[in-house]
């Protein structure tokens, strides 16, 4: 089929629509169906479409709101230019709309016939769990693109999980100052024969990890109380408690959910246990760690090390104690979808929903249950 533009400029589309989405509902208090009756009623949607430069990569999400606000003539509160964005349903469902726009060359105005009366939402993202229970308690259906984002962070883990078996951390970091001690550490590693990994966690990303392991000559152990020893065996792992993970594992990767009872589960009596030259991975959430106990577990013992993608305070890191231990790895979360990985989440949520439309399977929907268990 002959697209409108060419998907190089797909992504500055999806960005601008969704960013729109996002400023008129959470900055100029619009409804999302005001902003969409705006957008087509105004010609802007049919510009878009047609991908018209200055309308789909040209303006920023809140000029192109500006522009429609006052071709429409309507009175309406415009809040100064908004340069930064939430990822909010709002954002998501703009981005969406662009990739389906694109993607099956229907307009927006046959598109929006279908807003007024929801009944199900496809999230073309990863966690739907600061939002979809409403949506569940009101009999909306929500579908997630979970799994998808799934995929880039079990592939990260399992790069990670490889690469502390070999002692590459330290080795690594020790190499530049002094070779002999970087050559001793990576000896006194396990290797990846006989490597024992603990997996806290076997949700759709803990899964796709033991899935992974599979390829290697390790040995894998998992604490999930939600898992059934069946499904245990059939991924290759053993059920053990979490004491007995820290305590036998070389390496131990967290996937837990996202629950505030489970913050600082990760505490000072689990960091004791752990064996003088292991690993611990954190992709899951950093509120989970208490970190000033692991800070001064890996300042008692050098040979530890730990690999998070995720702390707290992000985005000030400098003040979390972690940021000035030598032995601790720290990467910006960038363990989900980056780069050209979104687009994954996007096919994934498409393909999801030409299937509903078709015959009505799904794979991805989210249950309440479910929302106990995700990442």
């Amino acid at each position: 089929m002959m697209r409108a533009y060419d998907e190089q400029y797909l992504d500055d589309a999806m960005t601008n629509l969704g960013e729109a989405a996002d400023y008129a509902v959470n900055a100029c208090n619009m409804t999302l169906q005001k902003f969409f009756d705006l957008f087509v009623t105004t010609g802007f949607a049919t510009q878009f479409g047609n991908g018209v430069p200055k309308i789909i990569s040209g303006l920023s999400g809140t000029e192109l709101v500006h522009e429609i606000v006052v071709k429409s003539g309507i009175e309406q509160d415009l809040p100064e230019v908004q340069t930064e964005y939430d990822c909010s349903p709002e954002y998501w469902c703009g981005w969406i709309l662009a990739f389906y726009q694109w993607h099956t060359g229907k307009s927006f105005k046959e598109i929006k016939k279908y807003l007024p009366k929801l009944k199900f939402v496809f999230y073309a993202a990863g966690t739907v769990q600061y939002f979809a229970q409403p949506f569940l308690e009101n009999g909306i259906k929500v579908y997630s693109a979970f799994a998808a984002n799934a995929v880039p962070v079990a592939e990260y883990t399992f790069a990670q999980i490889t690469l502390a078996a070999k002692g590459y951390f330290q080795a690594a970091k020790y190499y530049r100052v002094l070779p002999i001690r970087s050559l001793a550490f990576a000896n006194s590693s396990v290797g990846n024969f006989g490597c024992k990994v603990g997996l806290v966690g076997l949700g759709a990303i803990g899964k796709m990890v033991a899935e992974r392991l599979k390829a290697l000559d390790v040995e894998v152990y998992a604490c999930d109380p939600f898992i059934p020893e069946e499904t245990a065996k059939e991924l290759g792992v053993t059920l053990v408690d979490m004491e007995t993970l820290f305590s036998e594992c070389d390496i131990i990767s967290n996937h837990l959910a996202n629950k505030p009872e489970l913050e600082n589960i990760f505490n000072r009596k689990l960091f004791k246990k752990m064996k003088k030259h292991s690993t611990f991975i954190n992709t899951g959430r950093g509120a989970q760690v208490a970190e000033y106990s692991l800070a001064l577990s890996l300042l008692l013992h050098p040979s530890r090390t730990f690999v998070g993608d995720v702390i707290k305070r992000e985005y000030f890191p400098y003040i979390n104690p972690l940021f000035w231990c030598h032995n601790a790895v720290l990467t910006p979360h960038i363990a989900g979808s980056t780069g050209n990985e979104p687009q994954r989440m996007a096919y994934y949520m498409m393909t999801e929903l030409e299937h509903f439309l078709s015959d009505g399977s799904t794979k991805y929907e989210v249950t309440a249950e479910m929302l106990e268990r995700m990442a």
